[in-house]
């Protein structure tokens, strides 16, 4: 019986991601010196290729800091005379010293990952034309033009058909004639596309709702650089009709997943392959694991197996009902590894799976958990218009429900909370060992 049509397009996908995959992994082996000790552990081209990338080990940011970033280049690529002729950057990622990393920044295909991702929603498929107008709302550690001394013109903060509506790296600086002038230039620039810290634009929203203002409504939200909580999307849904995206990746690897309009998340196969790993059991696995990528087609920088750093869930139901099959699909991202939690008996406990229990508290506006010890947590709380008490007595008796009867919870109200060092808010910062390891199921390796 011949093969239903949708059944041959899923099998050339499938074939033309292996193909993908087999010629990422055989480049790095031969060309890449970074991998040159990798060899011994390839198993062989007679080996499915899945087999293949199993035995290979993870590429972590560690590992970027040993080697400099020409390590990662292929034969015939000139680092310097790239730099020179100004087809390539050398960037360095934002945060504290242990995460930082330079890596070679190449614009044409960080821009093509982009719109590669932004097919994987009807939405930004639709706003994404390529010469569509698109408005940054991010802390500028991150990207744009920082001056936390003197405001910065619209002209000035204007790059070809981006406009970044921010130049302060801390929110709590801002007042309200910059609040007001960020709503204004929504209006003036009209983007299509509005890209946001999830945290930021939930704060302009915010300062929009409490003076009953009108914003100008784009046709899609894109939402990165942080996890966006469950509260940061309330707020952002009161005064903004556009469908909300998250968008998920890292400087090192591009744009990796995107959330379709079901909400779940679709790995972008034509820019990316996904190895997943399942923690154990007692951790939340086989549906929640680490998420490692292997780059395709950039010409500069070649990436393997590269720890983001991040925990993804599997969607549980078969295939979305969005229509997309190609690669992995996830039910959520759940945080970063680094800023996951434990409860006392020592079982992880995600950013996600925290935020959506004090999200259950609408008079909530932000917050931070932050595990001291195995069973100390201090939870920082903005919450103006509410009964401290009432609200301190829920909170811990629902937290002492996840982490455990023996939990020591202090809480502290806040009148605002400040981001981190890397310019990015942290919901959740626990006592996480740096190897994840050991808490990763075996058999699935």
């Amino acid at each position: 019986m011949p093969h239903a049509p949708d059944t041959l397009a899923r099998q050339r996908k499938k074939s033309r991601y292996n193909h993908r995959s087999r010629l990422a992994l055989q480049t790095a082996l031969e060309s890449v010196p970074a991998y040159r000790h990798w060899q011994t552990r390839d198993p062989g081209p007679s080996h499915g290729i899945d087999t293949r990338y199993a035995a290979m080990p993870a590429l972590e940011k560690k590992d970027l800091r040993v080697h400099t970033p020409r390590a990662f280049t292929l034969p015939g690529r000139s680092v310097d005379q790239g730099l020179s002729r100004g087809e390539i950057e050398l960037v360095k990622t934002s945060g504290t010293t242990e995460e930082q990393v330079t890596n070679i920044w190449y614009q044409p295909w960080w821009d093509a990952s982009e719109q590669a991702s932004w097919q994987l929603n009807n939405a930004t498929r639709a706003a994404a034309t390529g010469a569509h107008r698109e408005a940054i709302l991010t802390n500028p550690v991150c990207a744009g033009m920082r001056d936390d001394e003197q405001p910065l013109s619209m002209a000035a903060r204007r790059l070809k058909r981006f406009l970044f509506l921010n130049e302060q790296s801390n929110p709590l600086h801002w007042n309200d004639s910059h609040q007001n002038r960020m709503v204004r230039e929504l209006q003036e620039f009209q983007p299509d596309i509005l890209e946001a810290n999830p945290s930021f634009l939930a704060k302009l929203a915010r300062f929009i709702a409490r003076h009953k203002l009108k914003p100008y409504q784009p046709k899609a939200i894109v939402l990165t650089y942080e996890l966006p909580s469950l509260l940061h999307q309330r707020d952002i849904q009161t005064v903004f009709c556009a469908p909300i995206v998250s968008s998920h990746g890292s400087t090192e690897t591009g744009y990796v997943f995107m959330q379709c309009e079901h909400g779940n998340f679709h790995q972008n196969t034509e820019f990316c392959r996904v190895d997943f790993q399942p923690l154990k059991p007692e951790h939340g696995g086989p549906a929640l694991g680490r998420l490692l990528v292997t780059t395709f087609q950039n010409p500069w920088y070649t990436l393997v197996r590269f720890d983001i750093g991040d925990l993804g869930r599997l969607y549980p139901h078969g295939d979305c009902p969005c229509g997309r099959t190609e690669g992995l699909t996830l039910s959520d991202i759940e945080g970063r590894w680094r800023c996951a939690t434990q409860t006392v008996d020592g079982r992880i406990v995600t950013s996600r799976r925290t935020d959506r229990l004090i999200s259950m508290f609408p008079e909530i506006i932000e917050y931070k958990l932050i595990q001291h010890s195995g069973d100390a947590y201090r939870l920082h709380i903005v919450s103006p218009r509410v009964s401290r008490r009432k609200l301190g007595r829920d909170l811990c008796r629902n937290l002492r429900r996840l982490y455990g009867k023996k939990a020591r919870i202090e809480l502290l109200f806040e009148s605002a909370l400040a981001p981190e060092a890397s310019g990015k808010y942290q919901l959740t910062r626990g006592v996480m060992p740096a190897e994840i390891e050991p808490f990763l199921d075996q058999r699935y390796q």
